[in-house]
């Protein structure tokens, strides 16, 4: 059997991305530089394709071209879940300044972070518990998660756009939104009430920290 065609399989088989260390595991310690020449060959020979692979989240993964997102679309007959324009914001933050507390989000917005706002970004598993930053409560410090780079088409956090004053820049919130657009999200106004509920910014901390700890080992 050829190298190229059992790494074809493997990947569209795999529901989500396939390292080089992977690969080398399934293929018997197959070289690297052998792997490598056999993806460069496969990323080229779907370029122009209804698929593309793609490196993405620290490995490959074979996804629809955004060309055709509108026809693939059709084949989901609920509308996808908008995300407010506060889930937004607070994703970039801690995008951009991770690890980052919860305070701090709420200081470079300027207003509260709401439970339902963290908590939908841990359940898309785009952003987790990384830690306790070491002051007085202890509180927890968020990052991003693996699924954050696979839905968003990156391959490391290197690849974020450019931002040195992150909150002063509509690009980078404008940018996410198109990202989500691509892979089928959507993003909406209507923040449900998000910020005007009420932060319990310590107390909220202490009542979900076991739940937030597990989300972390996820």
């Amino acid at each position: 059997m050829s190298l190229i065609n059992r790494v074809e399989a493997l990947l569209l088989a795999s529901d989500e991305p396939l390292t080089l260390q992977k690969l080398r595991t399934l293929l018997e310690e197959t070289p690297s530089s052998e792997l490598r020449e056999t993806l460069a060959t496969l990323e080229s020979h779907y370029s122009d394709r209804g698929i593309n692979l793609i490196e993405v989240g620290g490995g490959w993964q074979f996804q629809t071209s955004p060309d055709y997102s509108e026809t693939v679309s059709k084949l989901w007959q609920t509308r996808p879940a908008r995300l407010s324009r506060s889930m937004l914001e607070t994703l970039a933050i801690i995008a951009y300044r991770q690890p980052t507390t919860r305070a701090e989000i709420e200081a470079l917005r300027g207003m509260r972070v709401s439970s339902s706002v963290l908590g939908g970004l841990q359940e898309r598993g785009w952003v987790k518990v990384v830690g306790r930053k070491e002051v007085p409560g202890r509180p927890h410090l968020y990052g991003t998660g693996k699924m954050f780079l696979t839905d968003f088409g990156l391959g490391s956090l290197r690849d974020l756009p450019d931002s040195s004053q992150l909150m002063d820049e509509d690009e980078v919130i404008e940018t996410i939104e198109a990202q989500l657009a691509e892979s089928g999200q959507s993003s909406g106004s209507d923040d449900r009430m998000d910020d005007n509920e009420p932060s319990d910014a310590v107390t909220d901390e202490g009542n979900h920290a076991e739940t937030e700890e597990k989300n972390s080992q996820l």
